[in-house]
């Protein structure tokens, strides 16, 4: 069982995460003022809107997230290169990001 308490720390020490995350990667992949240029370059490299590029990074971590829950299911427990939190705290940080792409479209329009 989860208590209130416990859900709480667990709420609290994700958002640090999160906003860890967030300051450090946001550094590597757009290195200027930004945030979504990673996407934005890679999309116009390849054609895509930026929401396609965000949709296959993000996919990666829900993909790891759907065959850890498959093999629960079947009983195997296979080595994974990350922990699973931390795919869910990668996921927290795509779908923060996906909600800026959208704020961004709002402003276009």
């Amino acid at each position: 069982m989860i208590d209130q308490v416990t859900y709480s720390k667990l709420l609290a020490e994700t958002w640090e995460t999160i906003t860890e995350l967030g300051n450090k990667k946001g550094g590597e992949y757009a290195a200027d003022n930004d945030r979504l240029a990673n996407f934005r370059r890679n999309a116009e490299r390849l054609g895509m809107k930026m929401e396609t590029i965000w949709a296959i990074y993000a996919a990666k971590h829900w993909d790891a997230i759907m065959q850890y829950c498959s093999d629960f299911n079947v009983g195997i427990d296979r080595p994974r290169m990350e922990p699973l939190s931390s795919r869910c705290d990668d996921l927290i940080v795509y779908l923060i990001l996906f909600k800026a792409m959208l704020i961004e479209r709002e402003r276009e329009q």
